[in-house]
């Protein structure tokens, strides 16, 4: 009798990721033995394998007695293969959910790319989801859709912090698009983005350290280059991005499967 039915796992957190990689490296048993260097290394190698357990096992056991110069050559491959979400869509689902956003996600999956776009699931009260943050984290590519009414979320502030952080912290690409706004309007906090974050002000309080994160991180992404719509054909605009996610792509030397 088969069972046809896929059952989709949760990757191992961090912490479970690291126990399962040093019992398959066997440092557990002898870590006394490894240089502090070895051990930064090896941390780094757990936390890319993205917390999937057959690829924790594989790498740490063909690592065994390795000298360090092998674990850094499997870190570097580690580093430039294909992350679990080659692409991150960030968007405010009120606005564009059923029309740019889910186009623009249907065209990247078709072109090749493993895409996540959250359809509402993965927001729990007014933090966002563990399981949404390691999605930022494994993606190579974040695309922030920029609408009219994004700042209206708590939900995609804290997305945007968190994919800025990504991009200083493991060098994620960032292309913002500005849908039908301006970054200059984002950039001073005008029209809609003013109002939304006046709201936030009188509900965390002028001062929060929240509040100023979000503005922080809306004067960040509006002064990076992105891609803006205003009119026109939506669907040639959406083929110039999956064109330029493959040029980025190949430029990475990222696999498609």
């Amino acid at each position: 009798m088969y069972c046809q039915r896929e059952i989709q796992l949760d990757p191992l957190s961090s912490e479970e990721a690291w126990f399962l990689f040093r019992k398959h490296s066997v440092i557990h048993e002898n870590k006394e033995y490894y240089s502090s260097d070895l051990l930064d290394v090896a941390e780094e190698v757990a936390f890319e394998c993205e917390g999937l357990p057959r690829t924790i096992k594989d790498v740490g056991y063909s690592l065994r007695s390795k000298p360090i110069e092998e674990w850094k050559i499997t870190l570097d491959s580690l580093k430039h293969s294909m992350a679990k979400w080659q692409i991150f869509l960030s968007f405010r689902g009120e606005d564009t959910r059923y029309s740019f956003t889910r186009f623009l996600y249907q065209a990247l999956s078709q072109g090749g790319f493993k895409t996540f776009m959250d359809d509402g699931g993965l927001h729990t009260g007014d933090q966002i989801s563990p399981s949404l943050l390691n999605a930022i984290e494994a993606s190579r590519l974040s695309i922030i859709v920029l609408s009219e009414n994004y700042a209206n979320s708590s939900w995609c502030l804290e997305e945007l912090v968190k994919i800025l952080e990504c991009k200083k912290s493991k060098n994620q690409i960032v292309w913002p698009i500005f849908y039908k706004v301006d970054p200059s309007d984002i950039r001073h906090l005008r029209k809609c983005y003013g109002k939304d974050m006046t709201q936030h002000e009188n509900k965390f309080g002028i001062n929060s350290e929240r509040v100023q994160k979000w503005k922080s991180a809306l004067t960040e992404v509006s002064n990076l280059s992105g891609k803006a719509y205003t009119t026109g054909y939506e669907s040639e605009f959406i083929q110039k991005i999956v064109e330029d996610a493959n040029h980025i792509k190949s430029r990475l030397q990222i696999r498609s499967i």
